[in-house]
C-alpha cells in the first residue's frame, strides 16, 4: 500500500518505486489506490499536454480506405498520397473478421485482468519467456515524467521452434493468430508504397522491409486528471510500417501531428473493424521524404480504461537504411546518412520519447 500523504519528493521516490522498481506498473498503481489526483511522477509539463485548444476539431483529415481490392489501382493511389501527405490512414474490408479483431482485444484485456502475481512473471528482465514481456511507461530509467501505460510485447519468430511456447496462455493463440492475418496485408501494403517509388520487393530488401515483426497489447488504465497526463508521449515510429487495431469506444484516444513542425493534431477514431496504418521512420528514409512517418502520441481517459494493439513490420538488425538507390536516379542528393538499424534502435530506445528527433540525428 502506498501512503501518498507525504512530501512531494517522497511522493515521487514511493510512486516510481511502486510501479518500475517493484514491477507493478500503472495498472497496479490504479487497483492498489484510490486515486482522485494524478501522482506527480505522471505530470506532464505544460507544452507535452494534449490540450483540446490543439486539437482540431475535425477527423475527416485521416483517410478510410476500402482495401477490398487490392489490384484496384484507386486503392493504390489512395495508400500512396496518404502515406505522402500525413503518413496516416485507416483501412476497411481488409479480410480480418470483426469477431477475430474482437477476440484479440478480449485476450488483451484478459492479460491485464490476470491476477498481479500471475502479470509479474512477464516482467522485462527476469520473464518466463524470451519473446514475450511486460513493461510500464516507455523508458521510466530516463524518463523524468512516466507514461500512463503498461505494455506487453511479443516478438514474432516462426522461424524458431517453440518461440511462442510460454506466451500467456490467455492470449498465445490469438496473438498468433493476429500475426498470422496482418502479415499479408502488410505485405499488400508495402508492395504498392515500394512499387510507387520505382523499387521492387524482392530477396535484396526483403529483410530490410519486413524482416521483424513484433506486437504490443497496450493498456491505458482510466487516470484521475487525463488533461495532465499523457498514455504514450509524442513520437513517429521507427520500423517500416505500423497497423494499429484501436479498441472500439473510446473516443479520445490516439492524435497525429497535422503538420511537419506545427502544433496541431488530428485526433484519429477507432472505426469498428478498421486498422490504422501508419508509416514508420524506416519509410521515410528509403523514400527520401517521400514519404513522412508521422508523428502520433495517445492522451487517456477519466472513466475507462483502453487497450490498443499494433504490429510492427520492420528491418532485422544488421540491416542497413539508406535512401533507396530507385529514389535518387536523376542526381538527387540523399537526404540521410546510412545507419545499421541496430544503432538507429538504440538511439530511439536509450532515451523518453521525443518527437522525431531519432530521424532528425540522421539527417544530412
Amino acid at each position: 500500500y502506498l501512503n501518498l500523504k507525504k512530501t512531494k519528493k517522497k511522493e515521487t521516490m514511493d510512486v516510481r518505486d511502486f510501479v518500475v522498481n517493484k514491477r507493478h506498473g500503472v495498472k497496479g498503481l490504479v487497483d492498489s489506490l484510490t486515486l482522485t489526483t494524478l501522482p506527480s511522477p505522471y505530470i506532464q509539463p505544460p507544452q507535452e499536454r494534449l490540450t483540446s485548444d490543439k486539437i482540431l476539431s475535425s477527423s475527416s483529415h485521416i483517410p478510410v480506405i476500402d482495401v477490398s481490392n487490392w489490384t484496384d489501382p484507386h486503392v493504390a493511389r489512395e495508400i500512396c498520397d496518404a502515406a505522402t501527405k500525413l503518413g496516416l490512414f485507416q483501412i476497411v474490408n481488409h479480410g480480418i473478421a470483426p469477431a477475430e479483431l474482437k477476440a484479440l482485444v478480449a485476450a488483451a484485456r484478459g492479460f491485464f485482468q490476470l491476477p498481479a502475481e500471475e502479470r509479474g512473471r512477464y516482467w522485462r528482465g527476469s520473464s518466463v519467456s524470451e519473446t514475450a514481456w511486460l513493461t510500464t511507461s516507455f523508458n521510466p530509467v530516463k524518463e523524468s515524467v512516466l507514461e500512463w501505460r503498461d505494455f506487453l510485447k511479443f516478438e514474432f519468430l516462426p522461424q524458431r521452434h517453440g518461440f511462442a511456447a510460454t506466451w500467456p496462455p490467455v492470449c498465445k493463440k490469438q496473438v498468433i493468430d493476429h500475426f498470422e492475418r496482418i502479415k499479408p496485408i502488410a505485405n499488400e501494403i508495402l508492395n504498392i508504397l515500394i512499387n510507387n517509388i520505382n523499387s521492387t520487393i524482392d530477396e535484396s530488401n526483403n529483410q530490410t522491409l519486413m524482416g521483424t515483426m513484433r506486437m504490443n497489447f497496450n493498456y491505458y488504465p482510466e487516470c484521475p486528471e487525463p488533461s495532465l497526463a499523457v498514455g504514450t508521449g509524442r513520437h513517429s515510429d521507427i520500423n517500416t510500417l505500423t497497423l494499429l487495431l484501436q479498441e472500439d469506444g473510446v473516443s479520445s484516444s490516439l492524435c497525429a501531428r497535422a503538420t511537419e513542425g506545427g502544433d496541431k493534431w488530428i485526433h484519429v477514431p477507432p472505426i469498428p473493424g478498421a486498422i490504422v496504418v501508419n508509416i514508420g521512420d524506416v519509410l521515410q528514409i528509403l523514400s527520401n521524404d517521400r514519404y513522412r512517418s508521422v508523428e502520433h502520441c495517445v492522451a487517456v481517459n477519466k472513466f475507462c480504461s483502453r487497450v490498443s494493439i499494433p504490429v510492427f513490420c520492420g528491418p532485422v538488425h544488421d540491416s542497413v537504411i539508406k535512401p533507396l538507390p530507385e529514389v535518387l536516379e536523376n542526381n538527387e542528393m540523399a537526404r540521410y546518412r546510412k545507419v545499421v538499424y541496430l544503432d538507429y534502435l538504440k538511439g530511439f530506445f536509450e532515451k523518453p520519447h521525443d518527437g522525431k528527433k531519432t530521424i532528425e540525428s540522421i539527417k544530412l
